[in-house]
């Protein structure tokens, strides 16, 4: 994307957001795009610019710990309520009343919260592999959760999460950075079950230093900016999104947080080739009390997790055409 429409804006919490910015033709929305782990701004850069040619307005940030965004080693600073007040404070910043919140993986969990915390700023609600996350329970115990996962799919799916936790975690990246590379853009989204989601799995296979080929949507000029990138910035940012579930943080800040209100459009984009975040899951929340009968509206890709790269034009078209059926 160009540099050049790249702005930073400090917070309340005087922590610095770099953040991508393009202002909206008339009469067309302001789209809010929120990445995940781990990522930057420049995982959409496919999407925002069939919106961009489209006249649509764009805030895409790099997230907290990420790109050019400051990158705290408390996962404290990680929590929800606080970065979705940090998003809001670029939406000030640009005075822009109201968004489309769109997000991909740890990205649907803040569009999740700004649906919780800051409803009045949001026109309707986009998430992209990982559905809305329900607000956790300040009881939230991860191995029950894992042990649930386990007895209902055969595999632990979030296994990796307890890695994550570590202390040592970024280190260990980075002594085998071809490895987790590997398994991050799997050429076989089927790796996924066995050296990713099982617990244990992503250690061993970062100690096996273990490789393979890249997927298609991914090359050699994609994974040298990656490791440069992640070699420089590290992971101690982005593991503390993690970090901030497993150590009380997130569920003690989540706790009794409302839903979306009803009846406001909410998009849900599945991969039907991701072992992790199952398009199952996703389906499971939106059949929930909280969501109103034909509220979501559903798409499913043949594509792993990674679909806002791989199917980056097919989204667009999609997101595009759902938009309108709520723009007057």
């Amino acid at each position: 994307m160009d540099s050049s429409l790249y702005k930073d804006v400090v917070t309340p919490r005087g922590l610095k957001y770099h953040y991508y910015y393009y202002p909206a033709e008339l009469g067309k929305h302001t789209l809010l795009f929120c990445h995940g782990f781990p990522s930057s701004s420049s995982d959409w850069s496919g999407i925002a610019l069939y919106f961009k040619e489209q006249g649509y307005g764009l805030v895409i940030p790099d997230m907290l710990g990420y790109g050019g965004t400051d990158k705290p080693a408390d996962p404290a600073m990680y929590i929800q309520s606080a970065m979705s007040q940090d998003i809001v404070s670029i939406l000030d910043a640009e005075r822009i009343e109201k968004v489309v919140a769109i997000g991909h993986d740890w990205g649907s969990a803040s569009v999740s919260r700004l649906a919780n915390w800051y409803p009045e700023r949001v026109i309707a609600y986009a998430f992209l592999a990982v559905s809305y996350s329900p607000p956790r329970s300040k009881n939230y115990d991860y191995d029950v959760f894992l042990a649930r996962l386990k007895q209902k799919y055969g595999y632990e799916l979030f296994g990796y999460w307890g890695f994550f936790n570590r202390d040592d975690a970024d280190q260990v990246i980075q002594d085998h950075i071809e490895s987790f590379m590997s398994l991050l853009w799997p050429y076989d989204p089927k790796y996924w079950i066995d050296r990713f989601a099982r617990t244990g799995g992503i250690e061993r296979t970062l100690h096996e230093d273990w490789t393979a080929p890249l997927p298609a949507y991914v090359s050699e000029a994609d994974k040298d900016v990656f490791i440069a990138t992640f070699c420089s910035n590290g992971f101690v940012g982005p593991t503390c999104w993690y970090k901030t579930v497993l150590r009380g943080f997130s569920p003690a800040d989540d706790d009794k947080r409302a839903y979306p209100p009803a009846g406001v459009p909410v998009f849900f984009g599945a991969a039907k080739n991701d072992y992790v975040c199952l398009p199952s899951l996703g389906y499971d929340v939106f059949k929930g009390e909280h969501f109103t009968e034909g509220q979501v509206t559903t798409k499913e890709y043949d594509a792993d997790h990674w679909l806002i790269l791989s199917k980056a034009s097919e989204i667009s078209r999609d997101l595009e055409a759902w938009i309108k059926t709520f723009t007057g």
